[in-house]
């Protein structure tokens, strides 16, 4: 394999995937297509419900099939979600679509991941994936912020033509995808066809395998617990920012300056975590996560320059968690279920996000988005504490 034109492509394959142009606005196109604020919020929690349903099985699935091939089906089927938003507005398809964008989250997570650590592998190259991995989430949320500042013009073409745009875009991630390299490390034994048995034989296999080493490997499942409950407590945030910042007295129209400061937060966090391989993990998950869980707390501050700087160093500092987090899970993976077990971190975050979610809004419309911000960063703190404590405890 010539690692370098791998990464390249991988490199490449985060510019398209960030393209993302109707993620930051599909609430707002929704709405201007006549759906209510319910019916928003039913998408939104179909979405998540889909996604948790899906993360396990589309990780057996790459590691099944193949993770070029995995890659590819995701492309088609985001570009399959987004023809479903422009062919109908009965809202049955509006779900289908939610749901196809959802599974198409899935397939690519843990595959990219898997992937790009498998290649780094093969080349004798493993050291570099905490360097790697940085890289690329840099790129996807330069790329993502990018899209945000493109709101306005997005909003004025209209939901046909930014839906239209996204089936491209979905198009070009299957392209790129068709470029990179099949790994070989953990393949040696895989069927190139398999048939309805191999593959019900196969799924059945991955099921054990990760069960066991979840079983065997206890420190890994707190690793993605905690993992799960502060991304979920951050995203939350960023949800409700837009709200808040309007409630602390600024323009609806400015809103999309702050949450890009933001993005440059978490971009920020990203090269931060290339440059923490060496601290002691459980010190860095202890501090940094209780200090991310006071400045989601913060982030409710009625202060404008106050709550964006607290949101920003949460998204920051989470960002640099996570990254180090999963380059240490990743060594102790087997590429035979490597795909599978990132899946299984990502399904542990959509079960927080359908849980937290409803909560933190009820929180918020009974009593105030200060108090729900709160609410997330102590839980999420509690979940830090009986992380460390149960590790020492052993």
């Amino acid at each position: 394999m010539n690692i370098k034109k791998q990464l390249q492509n991988l490199y490449l394959y985060e510019i398209i995937s960030g393209l993302q142009i109707v993620d930051a606005v599909w609430v707002l196109l929704l709405l201007s297509r006549g759906f209510s604020l319910a019916q928003t919020g039913i998408a939104e929690g179909f979405f998540h419900v889909v996604s948790m349903c899906c993360e396990i099985p589309s990780g057996m699935l790459s590691d099944m099939i193949g993770r070029k091939k995995t890659l590819i089906l995701a492309g088609l089927v985001s570009a399959a979600g987004s023809l479903c938003m422009i062919a109908t507005d009965w809202f049955g398809v509006i779900l289908v679509a939610m749901g196809l964008n959802a599974f198409s989250y899935n397939l690519v997570s843990g595959t990219r991941e898997a992937l790009t650590y498998d290649s780094l592998l093969e080349s004798g190259q493993e050291e570099r994936y905490l360097k790697v991995s940085c890289i690329q989430e840099n790129i996807y949320l330069g790329v993502f912020a990018l899209t945000n500042l493109l709101t306005v013009v997005t909003v004025t073409l209209g939901y046909r033509k930014a839906y239209l745009i996204s089936v491209v875009q979905g198009l070009l991630c299957s392209a790129v995808a068709w470029r990179l390299s099949e790994t070989k490390i953990g393949r040696e034994k895989k069927k190139e066809k398999l048939t309805l048995a191999d593959m019900g034989r196969e799924l059945k296999n991955y099921s054990v395998e990760s069960i066991r080493f979840l079983v065997e490997n206890s420190l890994v499942c707190r690793r993605m617990l905690v993992c799960g409950a502060v991304s979920a407590g951050c995203y939350i945030v960023y949800m409700m920012m837009q709200e808040h910042l309007v409630e602390c007295g600024l323009s609806a129209k400015w809103v999309g300056i702050p949450l890009l400061v933001l993005s440059l937060f978490s971009m920020a966090g990203a090269t931060l975590g290339e440059k923490m391989g060496r601290v002691n993990l459980r010190k860095l998950l202890f501090f940094g996560g209780l200090l991310t869980c006071l400045f989601i707390s913060a982030s409710g501050s009625s202060v404008l320059i106050v709550s964006v700087l607290a949101a920003g160093l949460a998204h920051g500092l989470e960002e640099m968690l996570m990254l180090r987090i999963e380059n240490e899970n990743q060594k102790m993976f087997s590429s035979e279920i490597r795909a599978t077990m990132v899946s299984v971190s990502s399904m542990l975050y959509s079960v927080f996000m359908v849980v937290l979610s409803p909560v933190a809004g009820w929180i918020a419309k009974e009593y105030s988005i200060a108090a729900a911000f709160t609410g997330l960063g102590i839980f999420a703190a509690g979940m830090v504490c009986v992380f460390v404590l149960w590790e020492r405890k052993e």
